[in-house]
């Protein structure tokens, strides 16, 4: 129906060009043949929009009358065959937006199923763990676990454990028990290591601690190796320990060599390597030039050995 309201108005714009044109053109220009072609041509035009305007007219009333009688407007005279629920499925089968949306919809109810089935799964799970809990609990309260009567000790039985007296009885000196034991790899070393103490700009006598395989460092004179008698210094504050450890030469090859290594035993005030304190209980290697200082004593400890530049062998 568009098409053809559109050609018609097409039709009509020709015959007013075709109109004007003749209009200006001269009579004598033309033969009577062509002159007749045209005014034939101009009377179809006029007929075709003649008849274009009744079926207009025609049609208008019968979409108004229509209107009063339903109280709906009649979009077409067409009547369209079959029930309206064919028509849907006709119109979902043609296009494929709603093809692919009828998918998506048969989809979701697909994964809303799965979930249902997967809670309802749980839920049968959960409900049998509950049940064998609840079974392991009633037969725990009919019968008592052994375990439990083992643990339970008798206040008056002996006891046979370990107290801790024996070592401490072992590592006790002049009554007094020390806190460290030497480990198993302790060694006596062939170098000469020597410790030079400096206060301030004072220089202190020179130890020797190449004799023995460690030496105990604190305020306790009794048990002590080396004594600091600043009041920040605990009675058994640190310990030098000289130990038999892997070694990796120059050339990549390994040996056993004997290495001094600095222990803080939990004192109050701590041990410091180089300005940085360390961890109690604690193994740091002792490496040439090292200074080593406790508590908040000025004093510092420079560890030298007899091979180092700049020292004499002055040992008697």
């Amino acid at each position: 129906r568009h098409g053809f309201q559109k050609l018609v108005s097409n039709l009509i714009a020709l015959r007013r060009s075709i109109k004007q044109w003749y209009q200006t053109q001269s009579t004598g220009s033309f033969n009577t043949l062509q002159h007749y072609y045209i005014l034939n041509l101009i009377e179809v035009m006029g007929s075709s929009r003649k008849r274009q305007n009744s079926t207009s007219s025609s049609n208008s009333s019968d979409s108004y009358s229509s209107s009063d009688s339903t109280k709906s407007p009649v979009r077409s005279k067409q009547k369209r065959s079959g029930t309206p629920e064919s028509r849907n499925n006709s119109n979902r089968r043609s296009s494929p937006r709603r093809q692919s949306g009828g998918n998506r919809h048969n989809v979701s109810i697909k994964r809303k199923r799965r979930k249902e089935e997967r809670d309802a799964e749980r839920a049968s799970r959960e409900k049998e763990e509950k049940k064998r809990k609840d079974k392991k609990e009633k037969d725990k309260k009919m019968k008592p676990d052994k375990k439990d009567d083992k643990d339970k000790k008798d206040p008056t039985a002996p006891n046979f454990e370990k107290s801790g007296k024996l070592a401490e009885e072992r590592n006790t000196y002049k009554g007094i028990v020390i806190k460290y034991s030497e480990p198993p790899e302790a060694r006596i070393p062939k170098t000469k290591w020597r410790l030079y103490p400096f206060k301030g700009d004072e220089t202190l006598p020179t130890m020797y601690i190449h004799r023995n395989s460690g030496y105990l460092i604190g305020r306790e004179r009794k048990v002590v190796d080396i004594p600091a008698d600043h009041p920040s210094c605990s009675s058994q504050h640190a310990v030098i320990q000289f130990r038999l450890v892997d070694h990796k030469r120059q050339d990549g090859s390994q040996t056993k060599k004997v290495k001094p290594y600095l222990m803080d035993l939990e004192s109050t005030n701590g041990s410091f390597l180089n300005n940085v304190k360390i961890d109690p209980r604690r193994y740091y290697e002792l490496k040439e030039r090292d200074i080593v200082k406790f508590g908040f004593s000025t004093r510092e400890y420079v560890i030298l050995h007899d091979r180092s530049e700049g020292v004499v062998d002055t040992e008697s």
